[in-house]
């Protein structure tokens, strides 16, 4: 048996811990989680509006604009982190 240890593997005190990857991930990307953030709010709003909607409107309407809400959301988030990848990439060169 070899006392070599697997390429991956790190001494515990030079491993990462998921918060620092975390981190990192967010530095590197910070439009997605500020999308899933405005996700969850519209998620939240919706959840609200529903119970306070009034008797006009069906849940089939109010779960179609619910949805457009959220991917508006998504969409929008993605669209300004290209723009500013996008601008960033120009301040680079």
């Amino acid at each position: 048996m070899s006392s070599k240890r697997p390429q991956y593997w790190k001494p515990e005190d030079e491993q990462i811990s998921d918060k620092d990857k975390f981190v990192s991930k967010m530095k590197k990307d910070p439009f997605i989680p500020i999308g899933f953030a405005g996700l969850l709010g519209a998620i939240g709003y919706g959840v609200y509006a529903y119970k306070t909607r009034g008797p006009a409107m069906t849940t089939s309407r109010y779960l179609m604009r619910l949805r457009v809400i959220a991917q508006s959301m998504v969409v929008g988030s993605i669209v300004v982190g290209v723009g500013v990848s996008q601008f960033g990439a120009k301040d680079k060169q």
